[in-house]
């Protein structure tokens, strides 16, 4: 009698192939994460990691289609630049040199604690509800009227 191998379980490891590899570069050249090129590939995220973490080659495909797009952006925006244009040259500048050209903003805000702290021990001290926002006014008199109902 002939004996036969048992079948393993659970499913195919997925494999990547030499056109999806292809496409993950193309796609992370778009500046797609992950995520998106793995449904753009339909795949899980989970196959598409156990394959990056086979395969080195899935791991360069990423990197390389990243700086592929950063080269591409960069170019389009030297290109700009070349040709004067404003806004070009004012992102260049606020992104490359970020100490000397990017816009600082100032806020200053100025609270005299002392006068929010008296202004509230004088409205407790006069029982001054009328001091307090409708709504929490509302709340208390809610509060009240439960503990009314309780007793």
């Amino acid at each position: 009698m002939e004996q036969k191998t048992p079948k393993k379980r659970g499913r195919k490891a997925l494999i990547l192939t030499q056109d999806q590899i292809n496409q993950v570069e193309y796609l992370a050249g778009l500046n797609m994460g992950v995520m998106d090129i793995c449904r753009s590939l339909g795949i899980s995220w989970s196959a598409f990691d156990k394959n990056r973490k086979k395969k080195q080659e899935i791991n360069d495909a990423l990197e390389r289609g990243k700086a592929k797009g950063l080269t591409r952006a960069t170019s389009k925006l030297m290109e700009k630049i070349e040709d004067g244009e404003f806004q070009a040259i004012q992102f260049y500048l606020k992104s490359a040199d970020k100490e000397r050209w990017a816009e600082k903003q100032e806020h200053t805000h100025t609270l005299n604690l002392s006068e929010i702290i008296s202004s509230a021990n004088a409205r407790i001290i006069e029982h001054q509800p009328d001091a307090l926002p409708t709504s929490a006014r509302e709340e208390i008199d809610i509060k009240q009227l439960n503990k009314a109902t309780k007793s």
